[in-house]
């Protein structure tokens, strides 16, 4: 499996930063070193949860700087 359903389950973190983080690092799998480069890399949200639950991805959440972009 793809997903790490423990850690999943065991995030404490605020999930909906979590998965706007998620969603954001998918727009960026071309720069991404450690994104799978054989036959299921077309399988590609289980692949960047699971780098970021590994903490292979590191994302930061600024709310200033969020609040200066609304």
């Amino acid at each position: 499996m793809i997903i790490p359903l423990d850690k999943l389950l065991r995030y404490n973190e605020n999930k909906y930063i979590f998965s706007r983080a998620t969603m954001e690092a998918v727009e960026k799998i071309g720069n991404m070193k450690k994104f799978p480069d054989d036959e299921t890399k077309w399988k590609v949200v289980p692949h960047i949860l699971q780098l970021m639950l590994n903490d292979d991805i590191k994302f930061d959440y600024n709310p200033e700087l969020e609040a200066e972009q609304n």
